[in-house]
């Protein structure tokens, strides 16, 4: 059980090339197609002077000394049936959907025949999977079994200072499930309900104040019997304006959009039916960008979120934001991490303060490169800084993004 990028899969091909050059047979299992067609390549690079015979279809080497290695995915429920190994291994062990009963009934009698071992390689995805199950074994006593557990840092060729960064910006329980090799809690809240309350407060400071005026909102559009919330953020990471209502007509999502945000840099959901809304907006001329929401995408605005958090980079008031947050979970599957509300409860507001922080990070750099320039309030004993000429809000933002954003 090991961080990402330890070499787990490398130490498996390692194990593999020796056993078939000793003449013995080998069945290599993997999650998907897509992890197989790597170690494939790798195998054949590898092997190449003594291969005596492969098979693409098949994904069958045949060496010179007799030895022989095998490829399957976990595509059906019983895979491998019939064949006979001396060793088998099974690669990224912790994306095995049902990984114990496919081993039960299924690998392990693959190994009777020669009274063979199997080797499983993975980094663990939440504490209820097969694959803690198993490495439970070898921490048990039992005297078949044997578990080891390592970290990334581990890895002689992985710059420790990427680690290091990467731990300031990841969860503490995703940085010691993904980097340490300890699972996960499977379902919970991902933010932490104590950093919860440590980033709540009573109101939020007032927008019209010069030192909290919103610098970027993020929007999330309505689907059914959802709502739309949109939610600013001042320089300092303050949530400082709160929009949200239910079952408007488009046209009038757009209007109240665009009268809240202004001039001011806007990120929103551009996922379906968001995505005509967008395109609208920027017809309008308002300074927004699309969002689209994927596992992938998701997974990494919730996380980012939840890092932000968990450090107390942001403030947010009681009420709708809070409660949301407090009620949001997290589970673990064969595909990633699934964020979502409980059953019957909403997540919008969660949706568009991850998206409000996603802006965040890229329009921060921005203001804090613009010039200090003094604006006079009106009172002549009185001047205040502000961040260009409209009181921190950013003409042409777009044009200003580098062209990956």
């Amino acid at each position: 059980m090991c961080g990402r990028r330890f070499g787990k899969t490398a130490l498996g091909i390692r194990c593999a090339c020796d056993t078939a050059i000793a003449g013995k047979l080998v069945g290599w299992f993997s999650p998907t197609h897509k992890y197989a067609l790597e170690v494939w390549r790798e195998l054949l690079n590898r092997l190449a002077p003594i291969i005596a015979n492969k098979s693409e279809q098949d994904k069958r080497i045949e060496l010179v000394t007799g030895g022989v290695i095998e490829i399957w995915t976990f595509d059906t429920d019983d895979p491998a049936r019939g064949r006979k190994y001396h060793r088998v291994i099974v690669d990224e062990a912790g994306l095995v959907p049902e990984l114990e009963r496919v081993w039960q009934s299924a690998i392990r009698l693959t190994l009777v025949d020669y009274q063979g071992d199997a080797l499983f390689l993975g980094t663990p995805k939440g504490r209820q999977h097969g694959f803690v199950v198993l490495f439970a074994k070898g921490q048990s006593g039992n005297a078949d079994w044997m578990s080891f557990r390592t970290s990334t840092l581990d890895n002689p060729y992985i710059p420790i200072s990427e680690i290091e960064e990467a731990r300031k910006d990841m969860p503490a329980a995703i940085f010691a499930q993904e980097i340490e090799g300890i699972p996960a809690d499977d379902g919970g809240n991902p933010f932490g309900q104590t950093a919860i309350a440590e980033c709540t407060k009573s109101k939020m400071p007032d927008a019209d104040d010069p030192d909290h005026m919103p610098v970027v909102w993020g929007w999330d559009l309505a689907r059914a019997q959802d709502w739309t919330v949109g939610i600013a953020l001042d320089m300092a990471g303050n949530v400082v304006r709160v929009e949200r209502w239910q079952l408007l007509p488009w046209s009038e999502t757009v209007k109240k959009i665009r009268q809240c945000t202004g001039d001011t840099p806007a990120w929103g959901d551009a996922t379906g039916v968001g995505d005509p809304i967008i395109e609208r907006l920027q017809e309008f001329g308002v300074p927004i960008e699309g969002f689209t929401f994927g596992s992938k995408s998701k997974q990494a605005l919730m996380e980012r979120l939840a890092s932000v958090i968990q450090h107390k980079e942001i403030t947010f008031p009681m009420g709708v934001i809070a409660a949301e947050l407090e009620t949001f979970t997290y589970q673990y599957t064969a595909t990633g991490v699934r964020y979502t509300a409980p059953s019957g409860l909403h997540d919008d507001a969660v949706m568009a303060l991850g998206l409000a922080v996603y802006g965040y990070d890229r329009v921060r750099p921005m203001m804090q490169a613009l010039p200090m320039r003094p604006r006079l309030t009106g009172d002549p004993n009185r001047v205040e800084d502000y961040y260009g000429e409209n009181g921190g809000h950013v003409e042409g933002f777009d044009a200003q993004l580098p062209s990956q954003w």
